[in-house]
């Protein structure tokens, strides 16, 4: 089985082929556990220059077209197109659903035995117009990677289309807790260490990581957060964000709280590589998105044993075990918050750390994605081969 990895887009500040691999570094990781299981997996990305070369067992193909990184919705990006079509894939995995008209035209050129997969990565549904366009158009594709099947019913107006979403995790992490010995089961990581590093203290220790907007909500956070001190003064909030548009109203409210003065950290941006030892120095993970795709955060908390308390929303229900893990809250309402963080402090924090570890190790690490992804791909292939 061969697959293709297709990015309409580039980030023309990346100037090296290595630091765009490191840029898709979820997409390169599960196409390397892929290839464990014995799918050949080339990665193709639009690039200001032409290279070939191979990493770890995966093939990565860098075109040149005479379009900007990113381009307009309407133009079409034919020579890429045509360099997919000569790599005689048994699927093209697009990672983009709203270049519906650049999709449209790759199934045109492709081979027909070739089948197509489109991967949602973010953001809502648009208008009622532009869906009705986008679904037109993405009804050549043989299948939809979506997080959840709720997700994809969001995007997708037709019944019929349904039974062409894929469940799938959209991403993984390299990031690691301490394996002190996982002959038997993993073991909860010692804060302490990780500690020593951050300066992190507290009990518990609450980490934050996203952005500081209206989606993730933090200005309901700090609300309950409030609350729970009544009960736990010995609690810290950190803070990690890059996206600070909600920063004025945060520093605000933090200050207006002599309860949240000295309780709550604002740490800004962290260099992601080092993000790892805050997960590592924290107990709770919160965050109070309204919306997420899926949720590399929540993702890299779980891998670090953090035990999540956030939103109840569809990709945090599945990557949660329907809330098993730690405890989910509605979004936008304090008072669920505040009943959510009393659950999950009231559960054994180790055993539910190492829970945590457990459930990403088989349902959210790049082993468990391309054991599902593979799945998939036979689904649609001998799908194709019927219609074909």
């Amino acid at each position: 089985m061969k697959v293709v990895n297709i990015f309409y887009y580039y980030d023309e500040k990346v100037t090296s082929e290595e630091a765009l691999i490191r840029y898709y570094y979820t997409t390169t990781g599960w196409a390397e556990a892929l290839y464990s299981r014995g799918v050949e997996t080339i990665i193709a990305t639009r690039f200001y220059k032409d290279s070939v070369f191979q990493k770890n067992n995966v093939q990565h193909y860098f075109i040149k077209d005479n379009l900007k990184s990113i381009f307009r919705a309407w133009q079409l990006p034919v020579q890429f197109l045509r360099r997919i079509k000569a790599l005689d894939a048994d699927v093209v995995h697009v990672h983009s659903l709203s270049l519906s008209v650049q999709t449209f035209l790759l199934r045109l050129l492709l081979h027909k035995k070739t089948a197509i997969i489109i991967q949602h990565h973010g953001g809502k549904s648009p208008g009622p117009l532009k869906r009705m366009i986008h679904n037109l158009l993405n009804s050549v594709a043989d299948g939809f990677f979506f997080t959840t099947a709720d997700q994809g019913k969001e995007w997708l107006m037709k019944k019929q289309s349904f039974n062409k979403i894929l469940p799938v995790m959209e991403g993984a992490t390299f990031f690691n807790y301490d394996e002190r010995d996982t002959a038997r089961a993993p073991v909860y990581y010692d804060r302490n260490t990780a500690r020593k590093k951050t300066g992190m203290t507290g009990t518990p220790v609450l980490l934050w990581v996203g952005r500081l907007d209206a989606n993730k909500d933090p200005l309901t956070l700090l609300e309950g957060f409030e609350t729970l001190l009544d009960k736990h003064p010995g609690a810290r909030l950190y803070m990690i964000y890059s996206d600070d548009q909600l920063l004025p109203a945060v520093q605000q409210r933090i200050t207006a709280s002599h309860t949240l003065h000295h309780r709550v950290h604002l740490l800004g941006k962290i260099a992601h590589e080092e993000i790892e030892h805050y997960y590592n120095s924290a107990d709770y993970f919160v965050l109070g998105s309204h919306y997420e795709a899926a949720g590399y955060a929540l993702s890299e908390a779980l891998r670090c044993g953090c035990v999540p308390v956030v939103t109840h929303i569809p990709s945090f229900r599945m990557m949660t075990d329907d809330g098993q893990l730690g405890a989910l809250w509605e979004p936008g309402n304090q008072e669920s918050l505040t009943t959510a963080l009393t659950k999950a402090l009231q559960k054994p924090l180790q055993a539910e750390a190492n829970a945590c570890i457990r459930f990403y190790q088989e349902h959210l690490s790049f082993e468990a994605i391309a054991r599902v992804a593979a799945g998939h791909y036979e689904q649609v292939i001998k799908s194709r081969r019927q219609k074909s």
